[in-house]
């Protein structure tokens, strides 16, 4: 091993989502040398920065981190994919940019249960200061921050029929689901940029680097965190096949994510004692909690064949159509390129006895998936339905001492049997919103038909062989107080000095809804506690199914 003679303030290991807004934020700090390691490539393609490619990225093994969970035992023993992205702005390069906060009640229970300073008052200045809303700033959103957010322009009658569906079956059309109130059916917001996917990576990370305030190394492995005693000193980086030593001085901040933050900390001896042993890892800090308390959104589609050809976008394209697309996003940021296409949605209870919406519907104009490539769609839509709150949890363990070797994963999907209730009642209802007045038009043969009649046992069976993921682990190296926490309210790992995270793996318990939003609120309240500087005021509105009054406020 060659020692470099690389000296940082501060080294953050991942440049997704929460790595690249930490950078930018420490960078503010007068003369703080800060280095990123990422160990992909550039995001600098066509691909990731057009909204309606997202699926090409998937299928690019030099920009993912292509995962495995399994086998499932609540799923009969199958193993699932499950990508992570692997390049500048990580997972955020790849994903449906949907941009969901969560409800209220979600941060409101971290305080509850004895985080202090985490509560929905404290991280609303956050969310706050995060985004630029494109309709404007109000009590509850912010216009000035990095994050542009577009609410998506929906204007098809396949999205009409959706949201009058929704109406029809009694849900509430919902104006700002970021805002007073979650439930309802509703328009999406996402993090796109005037066309351009609005990624951490591009709207943090990228103008800290070419200030000259960041240095980002790209292919380069994080192998290992380097320790003396119980205090990390730097990282082992392995590069274009030599490995190096990069110290800092101040801390290593880990920004890898719910698999590979919890990997990286056992693969350097700090986990549970046992699972390092089986390994022949040395025990540098015994943490039982370490990759335990997987946290993931199990989803499965309730879909249709449509009526009649031509409902659905970009069916039978051709290569000249798909070229006219292209163009018109290359010239002109517009047209069906620079949509995501998940432009409506539902939050809702799957039943009454639920306190509150547990439940997300993410909708798709079209059959399909968005998935390792595929582009082969056909006319139809589907109801995407999302269980926001699981009690079945997973964990990540290790597979080899090798940090080239991916992590064991399992998420014991629908393992809880209230888990399985809740999906079944929400799929049954989903059936249902298919069957009102506004579908009639569009609506053909059920890809799966009779779910909303189905006997119990063949819809369970049907939910084993159809749920997967949505791609939104979390909770593996989570904040609290309890003998199971890794780290405190402030990131630091329990039981070591100098060592950080900030990333999904630090959330306590998973959100109501997609995870790119709160993981980019996380990482800039993590950032002033990096800093040192005192969290921002906290700011107490009224919201739906609070305490306070339930008076919408404009």
């Amino acid at each position: 091993m060659t020692r470099a003679k690389d000296d940082y303030d501060y080294v953050i290991v991942g440049s997704g989502a929460a790595g690249s807004v930490v950078a930018a934020r420490l960078s503010e700090m007068s003369g703080a040398r800060i280095l990123v390691l990422e160990a992909g490539p550039s995001d600098m393609s066509v691909y990731v920065r057009m909204p309606a490619a997202m699926s090409y990225p998937l299928s690019d093994q030099r920009r993912i981190w292509a995962m495995e969970t399994g086998p499932e035992p609540g799923l009969g023993d199958r193993t699932m994919d499950h990508v992570r992205g692997r390049m500048l702005g990580g997972s955020g390069s790849l994903n449906g940019m949907v941009y969901v906060r969560g409800n209220p009640r979600d941060f409101d229970a971290w305080a509850e249960a004895g985080l202090e300073g985490w509560g929905y008052a404290d991280c609303l200045p956050y969310f706050k200061r995060l985004e630029s809303y494109d309709h404007g700033e109000d009590r509850y959103r912010g216009r000035s921050g990095p994050i542009k957010v577009t609410r998506m322009p929906v204007g098809l009658p396949v999205y009409d029929a959706m949201l009058e569906a929704g109406q029809q079956s009694g849900h509430a059309l919902n104006d700002d689901y970021n805002g007073y109130r979650q439930e309802g059916v509703h328009v999406y917001q996402a993090n796109i940029d005037r066309g351009i996917r609005a990624s951490g990576g591009r709207q943090y990370l990228r103008p800290a680097v070419k200030a000259g305030k960041v240095e980002l190394r790209l292919g380069a492995l994080v192998t290992r965190v380097l320790t003396e005693g119980n205090r990390a000193v730097g990282v082992e980086v392995l590069k274009d096949g030599s490995r190096n030593k990069i110290m800092a001085a101040k801390e290593v901040i880990l920004c890898g994510g719910a698999f590979n933050s919890p990997h990286l900390l056992m693969l350097s001896g700090i986990g549970p004692r046992e699972e390092l042993a089986r390994h022949d890892i040395a025990c540098v800090q015994d943490l039982p909690g370490v990759g335990k308390g997987l946290a993931d959104h199990p989803a499965v589609s309730v879909a249709y064949h449509a009526r009649r050809p031509g409902m659905s976008p970009g069916v039978g394209l051709g290569l000249l159509g798909m070229a006219r697309v292209g163009a018109q996003w290359l010239f002109l940021r517009s047209g069906l390129g620079a949509r995501n296409l998940w432009e409506t949605g539902t939050f809702f209870r799957s039943s009454d006895d639920v306190d509150y919406a547990n439940i997300q519907h993410e909708f798709l104009p079209l059959l399909g998936e968005f998935a390792h490539g595929e582009v082969t769609v056909e006319d139809g839509f589907q109801y995407q339905v999302c269980l926001m709150r699981p009690r079945s949890k997973g964990e990540v363990t290790l597979a080899s001492s090798d940090p080239r070797t991916l992590p064991k994963i399992v998420t014991n999907f629908l393992t809880d049997p209230l888990d399985r209730r809740d999906l079944a009642d929400a799929v049954r209802h989903t059936d249902e919103i298919c069957q009102q007045k506004a579908w009639d038009a569009y609506r053909g043969e059920a890809v799966e038909p009779g779910l909303r009649t189905m006997p119990e046992d063949d819809l369970m069976r049907w939910l084993e062989a159809r749920v997967g993921t949505q791609y939104h682990p979390c909770a593996t190296c989570r904040m609290g107080l309890d003998d199971m926490s890794v780290t405190d309210g402030s990131g630091r790992v329990n039981g070591m000095e100098g060592l950080r995270i900030a990333d999904a793996s630090v959330m306590p318990t998973i959100t109501s809804g997609n995870l790119q939003c709160p993981v980019v609120m996380v990482a800039e309240k993590l950032s002033d506690a990096i800093k040192g500087v005192p969290s921002l005021a906290p700011e107490r509105v009224p919201y739906a199914g609070a305490d306070t009054p339930d008076t919408e406020v404009a």
